[in-house]
């Protein structure tokens, strides 16, 4: 299973990096996030447990996240939960104006002779498209409200 979701942010690139890196507060910006614990923390490298609801199912993780200078980019590593062994990038290039942003998931379940099956015909494009596509759209609406704010603000 992969997917991919591409999104352009009329923001700083650091406004929508912050957003991004910042899981603890993925519930104040989507209401499909319940909670967030952090379990290690250095500048660099984050773990941590997340639930959720998607699609009306709860749905719960442990994974790692690394923060990646160059290129540009958050990795995260799903160690815990139904998605253990999935890897998602969020990879950013300034685009002038703003940044350009792509999430790519990518994850087969190790379950003989089904894992893939499930993989790419139910957990990926019910439940991790769902929640990309909509954490992607949240980041996207609060970075370029920031942009707004910090570039003097707009006509309204």
């Amino acid at each position: 299973m992969r997917t991919v979701h591409r999104a352009t942010i009329a923001a700083p690139l650091e406004v929508a990096v912050a957003l991004a890196r910042d899981v603890s507060a993925w519930p104040d910006l989507l209401s499909d996030y319940r909670w967030c614990r952090i379990h290690e923390q250095t500048p660099n490298r984050l773990v941590f447990s997340m639930g959720a609801w998607i699609r009306g199912w709860p749905a719960r993780w442990t994974a790692v996240q690394e923060l990646h200078l160059s290129p540009r980019c958050i990795v995260f590593r799903h160690i815990g939960g139904l998605t253990r062994g999935m890897l998602v990038e969020w990879r950013f290039v300034p685009n002038g104006g703003g940044v350009d942003v792509e999430i790519v998931h990518e994850l087969v379940l190790p379950w003989p002779w089904i894992g893939r099956l499930v993989s790419d015909r139910i957990v990926g494009p019910w439940f991790i498209d769902h929640i990309a596509r909509r954490t992607l759209k949240a980041v996207q609406a609060r970075a370029e409200a920031a942009g707004r704010r910090t570039s003097g603000g707009a006509a309204g």
